[in-house]
């Protein structure tokens, strides 16, 4: 007997618009439940039951909590990501872009910790379960995004006429920047969560750090 394989009908235009939109709706609820009460309290129960649906329901657009949060992660990101470029294109000179990159990253989320936890801490905190980035999302989806971001950086900074040497001078330099966000705002999350302030005020480091990073830029 010959096998027969079934071939997927291919959504219409219009399935499709509406099957977006409701994923899209769906991880706007999710962030909301984590900004709320941190990762934990993103459930497929808990999202489901904000939707007014069953999780059955939710499987047909995320096959697993897994899936859902990979796309929550990568939507968070998809935020910094614009805010950042957005930040450093309007930047008084491409001399003040390293500043304004590590202000716009703290801006973004100094009140969001729990959208900065879930991007950059819950993975490397949970490698083996669900908020653990699988190794297609971060070559597919994470890594993309952080390249656009630093050519961004390189082109303002740099501009078209610089050398190989100076355009990866600058490339390294933009990176260090956004660690040094990165470790900022990872101590002031370890500060909220043990209610312990930093000795120094948060204006008093920014200012140190957009500061180190501007006079690098114009060396």
């Amino acid at each position: 007997m010959k096998k027969q394989i079934a071939k997927k009908r291919k959504r219409s235009p219009r399935v499709k618009k509406k099957y977006e939109q409701a994923r899209t709706e769906i991880i706007e609820v999710a962030q909301r439940i984590l900004l709320d009460g941190g990762v934990e309290a993103v459930t497929l129960a808990s999202v489901a039951g904000e939707l007014r649906m069953t999780k059955q329901a939710l499987y047909h657009y995320f096959p697993s909590k897994e899936a859902l949060l990979r796309a929550l992660v990568t939507t968070l990101l998809d935020e910094e990501v614009n805010h950042l470029i957005s930040a450093v294109e309007v930047a008084d000179s491409g001399n003040n872009a390293l500043g304004t990159l590590i202000r716009a990253f703290y801006d973004h989320y100094i009140g969001r910790l729990n959208a900065f936890r879930s991007v950059y801490c819950q993975s490397q905190l949970h490698r083996t379960n669900e908020m653990s980035l699988d190794k297609a999302t971060i070559h597919d989806e994470i890594n993309p995004r952080t390249r656009h971001l630093f050519d961004v950086l390189e082109e303002r900074m740099a501009g078209s006429s610089a050398s190989k040497s100076e355009r990866e001078r600058v490339r390294q330099l933009a990176f260090s920047a956004w660690l040094a966000a990165l470790g900022l705002m990872t101590m002031l999350g370890v500060a909220d969560a043990n209610e312990d302030p930093l000795i120094h005020s948060d204006e008093d480091l920014l200012r140190m750090l957009s500061g180190v990073f501007d006079d690098a830029a114009r060396q």
